[in-house]
This record gives C-alpha cells, sequence and structure tokens, in this order.
C-alpha cells in the first residue's frame, strides 16, 4: 500500500468516521513500528472508559490484513485472536497503559474493534464504509456512511 493511500484512510477515520460516530473520543499515541506491523491503526478512548480502535483502509476493496501467530495459526483483523496478539506485542514494546486500558475495556464491555474503509471514489471524496467486529462471534454487517465533500 503506498503511503498516500494509507494516509487517506487513517484521516477517513480520523476525521469522518471518529467525528460522526465517536464525538469526545481522544486519539491516543501509539509507538509500533513505523511501517505500521504489530499495531491498530488508531485507538480513541473516552474518558469514560469506551475505547474504539480503528482497522482504517485507503478503499471497500481493501481486504482484511492477517498475522501468523507463533503458534503458526494465521488469524484475521477483527478476530479475537489478531487483537489479543497485537495487544501482546504492544506491552513486548512497553505499552502497558494502553495495552491495560484495552483489555479493561474488552472485559467491561466498552470496547468497539472496527475497520473504517473510504468509499471508491474517481479523486472526490464520496464518504466511507465501516464495519463493527464481535470479537467473541465474528464481523458483524456492514455500515454505509455517506459525508459530502
Amino acid at each position: 500500500m503506498t503511503k498516500a493511500a494509507r494516509d487517506f484512510g487513517e484521516q477517513v477515520a480520523e476525521h469522518h468516521f471518529i467525528v460522526d460516530n465517536y464525538p469526545g473520543f481522544e486519539r491516543q499515541p501509539l509507538r509500533g513500528p513505523a511501517n505500521g506491523n504489530d499495531q491498530f491503526d488508531q485507538v480513541w478512548e473516552h474518558e469514560d472508559g469506551r475505547v474504539v480502535v480503528v482497522e482504517a483502509k485507503s478503499s471497500i476493496g481493501t481486504e482484511l490484513g492477517h498475522r501468523t501467530l507463533p503458534d503458526g495459526h494465521k488469524v484475521s483483523q477483527g478476530s479475537l485472536e489478531y487483537f489479543m496478539d497485537i495487544i501482546a506485542k504492544m506491552e513486548a514494546r512497553g505499552e502497558f497503559k494502553t495495552a491495560r486500558t484495552l483489555r479493561t475495556a474488552l472485559q467491561n464491555g466498552n470496547l468497539d474493534y472496527v475497520v473504517v474503509k473510504g468509499e471508491r471514489n474517481t479523486g472526490r471524496y464520496t464518504g466511507y464504509r465501516y464495519r463493527r467486529f464481535d470479537i467473541s462471534r465474528g464481523p458483524c454487517r456492514e455500515h454505509h456512511q455517506y459525508r459530502p465533500p
């Protein structure tokens, strides 16, 4: 994925999806590698303990990522196994506060885990789609959101 495409997906998530669906949430700093591996794209927290984790994609055609766990199993973004493996990577690099916040939100039912994708367009912003994951039972239905330019 090019840097421009990655940046577009991140901007759609931050400036449209979060604004539309999670007002009052603050973006949390992440210290993962610059290449984006072993981390979530965005983590947002509300003062009341609710947390949203965003996987940002540049377009609706961009597939979910996957990773290979230490035991050799491949798991997809949106699965509990993927989520917990990323938390383990965060803890290994010293992101204890954010990892603890994510574990607590998951345990308390205060966590939303979503993928946000920019809508297909021809050089003009046409909105986004998102899907909320239930990491105990798999992905939920996809939602469409149009946000005029």
